[in-house]
């Protein structure tokens, strides 16, 4: 089977063999011009070409002498055409094979073929990185799913810790309460424990008063330190954090962060990635055929020169 390639070869050849005739016609004598004339009429009949040896040898004696040699196959029909339009005719393959010439002086294909390399290149980094940060995503998305799922867990313990501060600060009034009765003052626990502790040693025998001194003592500074211990947890963890684990609450960092970072950061990242993969694929494809045609057009350049080398 004939390729593409071979029947454009044999028609660049054809249209160049046909303005070589033209060119040659006026150089021919009026015999030699006959002599075509019979051929040609010969070809397009379909009648028989030439009668005999002799004639042959007399044909080709006489183009040679008038600068052309003819190869006539059948359905050709230069006469039929007209002079004139067969000159019309080369002069316009001359322009086209000029402008072939200017074209190929701009060098597009090495141009292409360059450019080509280098966003090769931004692809294929653009590919890498994609992947990377891929890695980067599900291992984040992963663990702040896994923040998440420990949630109920946290607002366990916020839960126990906001009861058992609860549950202190009542005792810490019952024993402010008790204070105050027994010393018949009224102030607040930090600052009359100091009084309570000094009233007990007062009221124990001298030898066991300073046995046990030293340790009413440190158990005054535990106790004093309660009001503001408690008043602290309350304003910098307990009121600031009022609702962060809650599954409902409108404060709850399911609400306020993660669901925010799963759907405006993490979901559209890991689709940018896609399209970026999707991007890289389509490129690879585009890239093998812009190479293929890129052959193509060596191997046709080479017929192309290689008939021009005919001219």
């Amino acid at each position: 089977m004939t390729s593409t390639g071979d029947v454009r070869t044999t028609r660049i050849r054809r249209a160049a063999r046909m303005a070589r005739i033209i060119d040659r016609l006026e150089r021919l004598d009026d015999g030699t011009l006959e002599e075509l004339d019979r051929l040609t009429r010969q070809a397009v009949s379909g009648s028989v070409m030439m009668p005999g040896e002799a004639s042959r040898r007399r044909f080709l004696k006489a183009a040679v002498a008038g600068g052309a040699i003819m190869a006539v196959t059948g359905g050709l029909a230069v006469w039929q055409m007209g002079y004139g339009r067969l000159s019309a005719e080369a002069n316009r393959l001359r322009e086209i094979i000029a402008l072939y010439e200017a074209m190929e002086g701009v060098e597009l294909d090495g141009r292409l073929e360059e450019a080509l390399g280098r966003l090769s290149g931004l692809v294929g980094g653009l590919r890498e990185s994609a992947e990377t940060l891929r890695s980067g995503l599900e291992a984040g998305r992963a663990a702040l799913l896994d923040f998440q799922s420990r949630f109920p867990s946290l607002q366990s313990a916020f839960q126990w810790l906001q009861q058992t501060l609860a549950s202190l600060s009542q005792r810490m009034l019952a024993l402010e309460n008790s204070v105050n009765d027994l010393l018949e003052i009224t102030g607040p626990l930090a600052e009359t424990m100091g009084s309570f502790l000094r009233w007990i040693l007062d009221h124990l025998p001298g030898s066991a008063a300073d046995r046990v001194r030293g340790g009413l003592e440190r158990l005054g500074e535990v106790v004093t330190m309660l009001p503001d211990l408690v008043e602290g947890l309350h304003q910098r963890i307990l009121e600031p954090m009022d609702g962060w684990f809650s599954s409902r609450a409108d404060t709850s960092l399911g609400v306020v962060l993660v669901q925010p970072l799963l759907t405006t950061v993490f979901d559209p990242v890991e689709s940018l990635l896609d399209r970026i993969v999707e991007l890289a694929t389509a490129w690879d494809e585009a890239h093998r055929s812009l190479q293929q045609a890129l052959e193509q057009r060596r191997m046709i350049r080479a017929q192309i020169l290689d008939v021009l080398s005919d001219l």
